[in-house]
């Protein structure tokens, strides 16, 4: 995986080694539900914490990224026009996202 690098490049820069992975998941639910064990740790973007519900229950670490922060997009067809509801979702997406972003 392509985040790997990144995440090892994130400890390495806090003089941290990287953590032997025991387990290894996309499925934001799982990561989630295997945190909430208390046995592993995860790292995730904000909005896993937020949405569709606040996590109480996690404990975020008090860990600035000292790497660079993944860009993320919304992609679309060549020539091909959107239907009404995906321009409103993308309109939408947009709305949830302002508060998110960071100033640059």
């Amino acid at each position: 995986m392509r985040f790997i690098p990144l995440f090892l490049e994130a400890f390495r820069a806090e003089g941290l080694g990287y953590p032997c992975t025991t387990v290894f998941t996309i499925s934001p639910e799982a990561r989630i539900g295997l945190v909430a064990t208390g046995r592993f740790l995860s790292i995730v973007p904000t909005s896993i914490l937020r949405f569709p519900r606040r996590r109480p229950e996690i404990k975020v670490l008090p860990v600035k990224p000292s790497v660079a922060l993944l860009p993320f997009g919304i992609v679309t067809l060549k020539n091909r026009g959107l239907r009404s509801a995906a321009q409103l979702f993308i309109e939408h997406a947009r709305e949830v996202a302002k508060p998110l972003t960071r100033a640059k």
